[in-house]
């Protein structure tokens, strides 16, 4: 792109580029609109709104937005929530519907404008709230900005959405790597690599006839992290051995986010909760199916008591196979059906060690792993591709969005 012309840019506030629309549906479940957007819908840094649910179910009035309007998350306004809307349909209340100025912003500026760092410091400097901060139209409409002329507008309009497009694109493909590593995972696990016979077991379903169901405790040792008498947060520190806890365990492995520490004394006398290579990290509590492989990296670290250890028998069962039995869908359905309790659902060392686990020979468990490695390397490009294009944009927004400023 050729450097921009900033000689042209004018001091404008938000209220003069964009409108607070406040039309209201009083029954949208009747209204003839199909779609509903609740913040939850909303996700932070996407200029456009990519989920969303049905108004079958919505008794109460709502606001109406129609294409091409961007709804703002006022609520919790950290979150940072603004994304235009491709098509008609009706929103909560804690969304502003704000539509732009077409005498002097370009189609697909506003978003821009939404998104940058610039708006989202004034946003949360100017909300107001202890748990839940809110923003007022009143202050938004205040924010003042820089703008170019309409020809500059569309310049930075086009490279940016370039790159959203990117994103979509190929968060689009990892959505499908996903779904088919899903498709792999259930034929693999059922049918295994070159078999033709095959038997019907009535705890894991049609299997290869070579292969064993055992117990997970046959194969592996459980353990249940310490306990609050052992354990308690007030024992934790800045800096030390990290402790695993359930928030840890991400979709893609363990994360590293705001992990608690303990001294090397309490390490030491918690040895027995020590972490190697290898071993698989279960969530007790709540989200059941959630699980981790432990890696090089976490090997010598801790994990909490909201947790359970499960420490393959290599010489029966690898690691790798048996996390990704775990991730399943046919396993993660049959954890949530038998975990006790309610709303706050759990499992325990009896509980799992009763699961049943089909066993091929060590050489096909290794086979299949490395199947599915495979598409775990194609997911994890994809993903790294996501998040690189995803800081390019904002790098780009606040750049291109406030040239005056460098």
């Amino acid at each position: 792109m050729n450097e921009l012309n900033c000689d042209n840019w004018t001091s404008v506030k938000l209220g003069d580029v964009a409108f607070d629309i406040n039309d209201r549906v009083a029954n949208p479940s009747e209204s003839g609109y199909e779609c509903f957007v609740g913040l939850d819908h909303l996700t932070s840094g996407d200029f456009t709104i990519r989920n969303w649910g049905s108004t079958e179910d919505v008794t109460s009035s709502m606001k109406l937005f129609k294409k091409g309007d961007i709804l703002f998350g006022r609520r919790n306004t950290y979150l940072k929530r603004a994304s235009m809307a491709n098509f008609d349909g009706v929103c909560s209340g804690d969304a502003y519907v704000l539509r732009f100025n077409p005498e002097l912003l370009v189609d697909g500026y506003l978003p821009l404008i939404l998104n940058s760092s610039e708006l989202w410091d004034y946003t949360n400097a100017h909300s107001a709230g202890g748990m839940s901060k809110r923003a007022k139209w009143r202050d938004l409409a205040n924010f003042e900005f820089y703008l170019p002329s309409k020809e500059e507008q569309r310049r930075i309009a086009d490279i940016l959405w370039a790159a959203e497009d990117v994103i979509v694109k190929n968060e689009q493909f990892l959505a499908e790597a996903e779904h088919y590593k899903q498709l792999m995972m259930r034929e693999l696990f059922h049918k295994g690599i070159g078999h033709t016979e095959f038997k019907e077991d009535k705890k894991v379903g049609v299997v290869p006839v070579e292969w064993e169901i055992k117990k997970l405790s046959e194969i592996s040792s459980i353990k249940t992290g310490p306990f609050g008498a052992q354990l308690h947060q007030s024992d934790y520190v800045n800096s030390g051995t990290p402790i695993i806890t359930v928030e840890h365990l991400g979709k893609y492995g363990i994360t590293n986010n705001n992990l608690p520490f303990v001294s090397d004394e309490d390490k030491n006398r918690l040895f027995q909760y020590i972490l190697k290579e290898g071993d698989i990290v279960f969530s007790r509590v709540g989200s059941v199916d959630r699980n981790c492989l432990v890696s090089k990296r976490e090997e010598g670290w801790l994990f909490s008591g909201r947790l359970l250890r499960v420490r393959p028998n290599q010489d029966k069962i690898t690691p790798r196979f048996l996390t990704n039995y775990f991730k399943h869908e046919d396993f993660k359905g049959y954890m949530k059906k038998v975990a006790v309790g309610g709303i706050m659902a759990s499992i325990n060392t009896a509980l799992l060690s009763n699961v049943h686990i089909p066993v091929p020979s060590v050489n096909e468990q290794k086979q299949i792993a490395a199947i599915l490695t495979q598409i775990d390397e194609t997911i994890a490009a994809a993903r790294e591709t996501i998040e690189s294009t995803k800081a390019l944009k904002m790098k780009l927004i606040n750049e291109l969005l406030s040239p005056h400023l460098e």
